[in-house]
């Protein structure tokens, strides 16, 4: 443990710990614990105050709309949900969608460029293209100039883009119905992909990513690769906040949440032992209790194991919410970890000054132990402990439902066998 712990000082570079102590101990003079645990909190949500904007970029009828939906885990019927439909919805330029998790991260539906009413020669500043942060040039068939034109004036602005090719499963399916006899998805697919490609280098843009997708059908083709490419590409000073505003739907944003929340351990942990800084008996267990309590619940949210996240998930999947839900309780029930973060929060405010108290924690939460005895490791070393529990239960919710979309998947299969 304190080999982690020193490994963890270096990544402290940059971070002015005496001004965040200074901060800290001014605020408990002023308002007490409370106070004090409001400035964490704040702290701990500082990703919100980061204006995230993506422009999704394309032409009448390619999915724009669609996308934005799917990308946020919402539908058109709700709250919130772009508006779907055979006729244009996309006619200014000013309409956006925030995710769900993150007011701040918008997505800004934009018409194509070309058109009567967006020349190029306008394009640029009708859209007010400096205002984002990366762009997703959108087609549901070919790539027109007007796309690679554009393409190309981002790059001249150091701004990343991808191009995305969308309703591959309504091409797949109209091939099924044209070819019944030789049809294979495969095929279809790899020819896609081959023809979009060559296009592409055609016209000189074959070293932007492309992503074949269907945005109804979130686990099939590249729209997991899409969103792990999109984290990637981002803007660095903002990679953060997005990936703490997206949702955990598949192995590799968990992957990515979690390296991103262990990330931001050590900042929680060396608060904590700073605490002990702050001449009020019995506030550095308190704080103690209180950080962990919270970052439990923060990692418990953010892993998509609470009851809304679990909900939304299901329903992304087809899957029984409550064979999700019993991973969850039968995995993190008991004096698991669960039921560390629930007795914390029970006893934290007894806690305050109380021996009677604090002995009450250290026989119902032995990882106190390490809070009173060394508090930067012993912080540390809960929170790392907690997020590890945690993230193999998110594993787990992911697997059960990859598991349950195979098998809809093979009885859909068997059905389309058994049709005359």
């Amino acid at each position: 443990m304190l080999a982690t712990a020193a490994a963890t000082t270096t990544d402290m570079k940059g971070w002015d710990f005496v001004a965040e102590l200074q901060k800290l101990k001014e605020e408990f003079k002023s308002g007490g614990v409370e106070a004090g645990r409001a400035l964490l909190e704040r702290k701990r949500d500082e990703w919100k105050q980061i204006p995230l904007n993506v422009a999704v970029i394309g032409r009448p009828g390619v999915g724009k709309s669609t996308f934005i939906n799917a990308i946020r885990r919402v539908d058109a019927d709700d709250e919130g949900g772009a508006p779907v439909g055979v006729n244009e919805t996309t006619v200014d330029v000013d309409h956006s969608y925030p995710h769900p998790n993150n007011p701040l991260l918008k997505f800004w539906d934009l018409p194509g460029v070309g058109t009567d009413r967006f020349p190029r020669q306008t394009y640029l500043s009708d859209i007010q293209v400096d205002r984002f942060d990366f762009f997703l040039l959108i087609t549901a068939d070919r790539f027109t100039e007007d796309d690679t034109w554009l393409g190309g004036e981002f790059a001249k602005r150091n701004k990343k883009y991808f191009f995305v090719r969308t309703k591959v499963g309504a091409d797949i399916s109209n091939n099924k119905k044209a070819h019944p006899k030789t049809h294979k998805e495969d095929d279809v697919v790899r020819d896609i992909r081959e023809s979009t490609q060559e296009h592409l280098k055609q016209i000189g843009c074959d070293n932007v990513p492309v992503f074949l997708i269907d945005s109804y059908k979130l686990k099939k083709f590249d729209f997991d690769l899409l969103e792990r490419r999109f984290i990637e590409d981002f803007p660095k000073p903002k990679k953060s906040a997005l990936v703490l505003s997206l949702q955990a739907t598949s192995v590799e944003m968990i992957s990515l949440k979690v390296a991103e929340l262990r990330s931001r351990m050590w900042k929680q942990a060396a608060l904590s032992a700073a605490v002990t800084a702050i001449p009020v008996p019995g506030l550095s267990l308190v704080m103690d209790i209180g950080i962990v309590t919270e970052e439990s619940k923060f990692y418990f949210t953010q892993l998509g194991l609470d009851e809304t996240s679990l909900k939304r998930y299901a329903e992304l999947t087809k899957t029984d919410y409550e064979s999700l839900k019993a991973i969850v309780v039968s995995s993190l029930g008991g004096f698991e970890i669960r039921s560390i973060v629930d007795t914390c929060a029970n006893v934290k405010g007894a806690a305050l000054g109380t021996a009677a108290a604090a002995e009450e924690c250290l026989r119902y939460i032995p990882l106190i132990e390490f809070l009173i005895a060394a508090p930067f490791p012993g912080t540390y070393y809960a929170l790392n402990l907690v997020l590890d529990k945690m993230e193999r239960v998110a594993l787990e919710v992911i697997q059960c439902a990859a598991e349950s979309a195979a098998s809809a998947s093979s009885d859909e299969s068997d059905d389309d066998d058994d049709d005359p």
